[in-house]
């Protein structure tokens, strides 16, 4: 995956078991780095492996990737292994493959335009059945190669645009916008919606 800047984490049994049966590749949006030095190809994988160590110091940030997971599976109260277990069954990147400058700046047109061709990379190379995407602005950047998928009823009785990509081989990816787990995202809510998906 030469045109990524920085590698996806990818679950020890993403390929075979998956989630549900699944492949799921869960799609944030961008890394902020303070510092300049942090942005290396790995730190995707470090933030994710982080998540599980016991010995990591707990950060406000690492709530959201608890969230996301307890949506999933359906549970709150995760223990480490629980979250380990849920990490090396997914698979993550952050589509934004240039850093950000600060915790609440958004990627310009051009970060998200620039990225474009990386996300195909992954696509191609990590074959997911389902991509999770994290927020509406990401949803709303994504390329526009692709088409139209099924509207989805969501819990509280509105309609959720997806949309389908097609590999090389033709193999269809379901595209799926969820709101970003962050402070006012619900486990239980979006539970419901994902558990008719996959």
């Amino acid at each position: 995956m030469h045109k990524l800047n920085f590698l996806p984490w990818i679950g020890k049994h993403y390929s075979t078991t998956g989630f549900g049966g699944k492949r799921i590749l869960a799609l944030g949006e961008s890394h902020y780095c303070e510092n300049a030095s942090d942005a290396t190809e790995d730190i995707t994988r470090k933030v994710i492996a982080d998540l599980f160590d016991p010995q990591s110091e707990h950060e406000a940030y690492k709530n959201t990737y608890t969230k996301f997971a307890e949506a999933l599976l359906g549970r709150d109260c995760l223990s480490f292994e629980d979250k380990e277990r849920f990490w090396n069954s997914i698979a993550f990147y952050n589509y934004v493959q240039v850093p950000m400058t600060g915790a609440r700046v958004a990627p310009s047109q051009k970060d998200f335009n620039d990225s474009e061709a990386a996300f195909f990379e992954v696509l191609e190379s990590l074959r997911p059945d389902i991509v999770i995407v994290w927020g509406s602005r990401l949803y709303n950047n994504l390329p526009q190669g692709g088409l139209q998928g099924d509207d989805l009823r969501a819990p509280d009785g509105h309609w959720v645009e997806t949309w389908r990509y097609f590999l090389g081989d033709r193999k269809e990816v379901k595209i799926v916008p969820v709101m970003h787990p962050s402070s006012s995202f619900s486990p239980e809510y979006w539970h419901q919606f994902l558990s008719t998906i996959i």
